[in-house]
């Protein structure tokens, strides 16, 4: 039997204002990105990271100068967040099943890009400000 996962992301948060991102348990995606001014919107050119956190705004602050780095001439970083209460035992799954298909660079942990640790067949559905991720319906067999 396929167990169904979803995640639905809200953003996109610059990184003048993280510590304006919220306080709670769920999975964060870091990007390097280009704030294009007059149109207030964001030109998003890579996912660096793909984390999970019992307190994303301090999970990002701390990590932060890991991901500062990695910022080019006239970019910037953003973030977006989705919500995983920690109670529902789902944020390993999710954040597993997220940096399997994407394969961040800035995540070191190379079993987590390599393989899908859980029970499988899982059928994941990504929502929201999510941008650049390669799968956001997908089934991991």
């Amino acid at each position: 039997m396929t167990k169904s996962y979803g995640a639905v992301f809200r953003g996109y948060r610059m990184d003048t204002n993280r510590d304006t991102l919220p306080e709670y348990t769920g999975i964060f995606i870091v990007y390097r990105c280009i704030l294009e001014e007059k149109s207030h919107t964001v030109d998003l050119k890579e996912i660096l990271y793909i984390g999970k956190a019992l307190n994303i705004r301090a999970t990002v602050n701390e990590l932060h100068d890991t991901f500062i780095v990695e910022v080019k001439d006239g970019e910037d970083l953003c973030y977006s967040y989705a919500e995983i209460p920690e109670d529902n035992h789902n944020l390993d799954i999710i954040e597993n099943a997220l940096v399997f298909a994407q394969k961040p660079r800035l995540n070191k942990n190379e079993e987590l890009k390599t393989e899908y640790n859980f029970d499988k067949p899982a059928q994941f559905l990504i929502e929201g400000s999510c941008a650049l991720l390669k799968h956001v319906n997908y089934t991991i067999q």
